[in-house]
């Protein structure tokens, strides 16, 4: 029978991962006190969280929220951090492979989940800022390429009105 602390801890875990996005299950041996704070504080600006729990614990919180057990005991093994992303799950997938001595086991992202490389691919994807600055400088070439046939357009129907004047001219 668990403990009531325990069943008030998960509760609390629980309902902290509720909101979450994406979570990236981490291994943090070989990380320092001072590094750990540090990913922390960063994971924090970017609207994240790092928890560092217990696997049986974590294991029966996200068990709780509906994912696969089965899928979630190959992530819950040795030591166990998990980054949770409120917001952006790309920026957090970055600053986690960025993040040194931290190895990343896999992740669930918006329910899906992924492994390690998938975590690793998903972090080189360009942040939402960097996607919205790209999809406008798309849209601004195609304004540019739309000015272009504008103006072929015109030069098209002066040559053809010139032409007409001239043929005109010649028929009186």
């Amino acid at each position: 029978m668990p403990s009531q602390k325990k069943v008030t801890y998960v509760e609390k875990i629980q309902k902290q991962m509720e909101q979450g996005k994406a979570f990236y299950f981490t291994d943090f041996t070989g990380l320092s006190v001072k590094d750990l704070e540090s990913l922390r504080r960063t994971l924090k600006k970017n609207n994240g969280q790092y928890l560092v729990i217990k696997n049986t614990l974590g294991l029966i919180a996200m068990k709780n929220l509906g994912y696969d057990e089965m899928t979630l005991k190959q992530l819950f093994v040795g030591p166990t951090g998990i980054a949770i992303a409120f917001d952006d799950p790309i920026v957090l997938a970055k600053t986690i492979a960025e993040a040194g001595n931290l190895k990343i086991k896999g992740g669930i992202i918006e329910g899906v989940f992924c492994d390690q490389d998938e975590v690793i691919r998903f972090s080189k994807i360009p942040s939402r800022d960097v996607l919205y600055a790209q999809v406008v400088g798309s849209l601004n070439i195609l304004g540019n390429f739309v000015g272009v046939l504008e103006a072929l357009l015109r030069n098209l129907m002066s040559t053809i009105n010139a032409l007409k004047e001239k043929k005109d001219k010649e028929e009186k």
